[in-house]
């Protein structure tokens, strides 16, 4: 299965790293007010990269034309709503961040942290946007991972690790590859709004009304908007332990 996926906090590469490990919250409107309240850094100073832009607007429209399997998300581990039953996945991925792990535990297991971050992924279901690969990985479906990355991603001095974890890793800029095939059997487009400001929240906008305008098909916004798929199986061992312990009273 050939997978396309873009997340836009791509586009953000010119100043994403100015704020990229500060302040984050999953509350993107906290995330924002608190990182401009209290760092020097500020809406006037945070702009995007238009050509990156049409890079992804462009690879989406060509995408599309043969593709109508498409889902939108506001953060990129809602993607497994759509692909966690497919196998043998081709992933391509255009994205300011691998998105492999999150380096969640770098200050407590050093080198080992990736180790640890891979068994929480497997024996708890602890996943989010940024190690959504790693669950691929867990479960035997990726076949290989193309990361279409920003030159200047701090996420690259992992690329030792992933290669070590990543069937077929590859990690280029968009200048130095071609995407020679753009028949895909599924595209997802996410926002990230903790990476990107409100002021360009729209661009999301832009490519849903194109997909509903090509394709005829509605994107049901209210059906996905309010989903988190980390939430989701925050509780799921929890959950089917109660559902157990339940059916066992009965």
């Amino acid at each position: 299965m050939r997978v396309l996926s873009i997340d836009l906090d791509y586009i953000m590469g010119p100043t994403i790293e100015l704020y990229n490990s500060i302040h984050f919250d999953h509350n993107s409107s906290t995330r924002w007010r608190n990182l401009f309240e209290k760092t020097p850094v500020g809406d006037h100073n945070i702009f995007m990269d238009e050509m990156n832009l049409l890079y992804c607007y462009n690879t989406f429209l060509k995408s599309l034309k043969n593709c109508d399997s498409v889902s939108f998300g506001y953060e990129h581990d809602s993607i497994l709503y759509a692909i966690s039953e497919y196998d043998n996945i081709d992933l391509i991925n255009i994205d300011h961040h691998d998105d492999v792990f999150a380096a969640d535990y770098a200050d407590d297991y050093g080198d080992e942290s990736y180790e640890k971050e891979y068994s929480e992924i497997v024996e708890s279901g602890r996943i989010h946007e940024g190690n959504w690969i790693a669950w691929l990985i867990s479960q035997s479906k990726l076949k290989s991972y193309v990361w279409i990355g920003n030159k200047n991603s701090g996420n690259k001095t992992r690329n030792e690790v992933n290669e070590k974890f990543v069937p077929n890793y590859l990690n280029v800029e968009r200048e130095n590859y071609n995407i020679e095939n753009y028949n895909f059997d599924h595209i997802f487009v996410c926002l990230s709004p903790q990476y990107v400001p409100q002021k360009y929240w729209h661009y999301l906008s832009m490519f849903i009304i194109a997909y509903e305008e090509y394709t005829g098909k509605n994107a049901n916004i209210s059906s996905w908007s309010n989903r988190k798929y980390e939430s989701e199986q925050r509780h799921s061992k929890l959950t089917n332990e109660i559902l157990h312990q339940c059916s066992n009273g009965r």
